[in-house]
């Protein structure tokens, strides 16, 4: 991988979690509907964060992570230095938020789960609350869906790329019976991304490098105006509870020709991604807290005011105090990413992985 393409990928990070952000902001209980026309693109920002994961996976595995050992290491490492503060962080802001404005969690667009929610939180720590689409997010924190999905597609991939006897296949099979039919029908999505790593660099020929470049530019273009027409669609499958899978997969479709054709539009750009490289670094660090920090605290900001929803200073405030969070706890829980994986290879995993 390309260091402009490295660079590139980590601002596309960014602002894919931004725009679920934004269309979770965009509420009109929380912000009266300021940039609600984000609310429209967040399913499309998250089959992006699967396109990119499996590149991103395929990349690693072939380059650095030799072993299911350190593949293990790693992806356990990188997922709980973040999911555990993010469910320590959703229980505080949802007991004050309930605490202070319960009719605002119960009766508004979101509604907070009915019920104890002890089961949602040992569910969601052992990253299976979505399997078989129980829907058993922490409180409030929708976005914890898709964890689920990344984690069974890493498993998924671990076993298929490490394990080289037969046996991976009833493997996978066991796994896929216990995940259920969404996640596996999202699956191809995510192995898009896999697919396009080992294609990268692979010329196209009797093409022009400008025209290619505009062709990604294109496809961007048709996922933006066309994505949430596509999602609008009536299109339904018996076995599979999540309806808009037509329109994931127009997203991944159009984000992959995108991706596979960046290269010659990075051409372009790589001046300025070199010129503000530490920053898109920094922010591109940001991407996981930003994911699931920003859901609890927009809503317990939202509970404790009682003015205007679409005052202009109030608003500010939900943007600088998500983001103060983020670039202070998120960026501290991003850094534990080595000590959770020196403490599991000392204490966990040492001479069974």
């Amino acid at each position: 991988m390309s260091k402009s393409l490295s660079i590139y990928l980590d601002l596309i990070r960014f602002l894919a979690a931004l725009v679920v952000f934004f269309s979770h902001l965009a509420s009109q209980d929380i912000s009266g509907g300021f940039l609600w026309q984000f609310k429209n693109y967040s399913q499309s920002a998250v089959m992006v964060f699967f396109v990119l994961s499996g590149f991103v996976i395929s990349y690693v595995s072939e380059n650095h992570e030799k072993g299911i050992r350190s593949y293990s290491l790693a992806r356990i490492s990188r997922l709980y230095s973040v999911i555990i503060p993010a469910l320590v962080l959703t229980v505080i802001c949802d007991y004050i938020g309930i605490k202070i404005n319960p009719d605002f969690y119960y009766n508004a667009s979101w509604p907070y789960p009915e019920g104890s929610q002890v089961a949602h939180y040992v569910l969601s720590f052992f990253l299976i609350q979505n399997v078989w689409d129980l829907n058993l997010n922490p409180g409030i924190n929708g976005p914890f869906w898709s964890i689920t999905f990344e984690w069974v597609y890493y498993i998924f991939f671990g076993v298929l790329f490490y394990l080289r006897s037969k046996v991976k296949w009833l493997v996978f099979l066991l796994i896929t019976l216990l995940a259920g039919p969404t996640i596996l029908a999202l699956f191809p999505i995510w192995l898009l991304g896999g697919v396009l790593y080992r294609l990268q660099d692979k010329p196209l020929t009797n093409i022009p490098d400008w025209l290619l470049a505009i062709f990604s530019l294109i496809s961007l273009v048709f996922l933006f105006c066309l994505s949430p027409t596509v999602r609008d669609m009536d299109f339904t499958l018996s076995f599979i509870e999540r309806k808009s899978i037509l329109g994931d997969y127009f997203d991944a479709i159009m984000f992959s020709l995108h991706l596979y054709l960046s290269k010659y539009l990075i051409v372009y750009c790589k001046h300025y991604l070199y010129k503000y490289k530490k920053l898109i670094r920094w922010l591109g660090s940001l991407t996981f807290a930003l994911y699931l920090f920003h859901r609890p605290i927009l809503q317990v900001l939202a509970a404790i005011y009682n003015g205007d929803k679409s005052e202009p200073t109030y608003i500010f405030s939900l943007i600088f105090f998500t983001f103060f969070i983020v670039c202070t706890i998120g960026r501290l829980c991003e850094k534990q990413k080595s000590r959770i994986k020196k403490l599991l290879k000392s204490k966990l995993v040492k001479g069974y992985l």
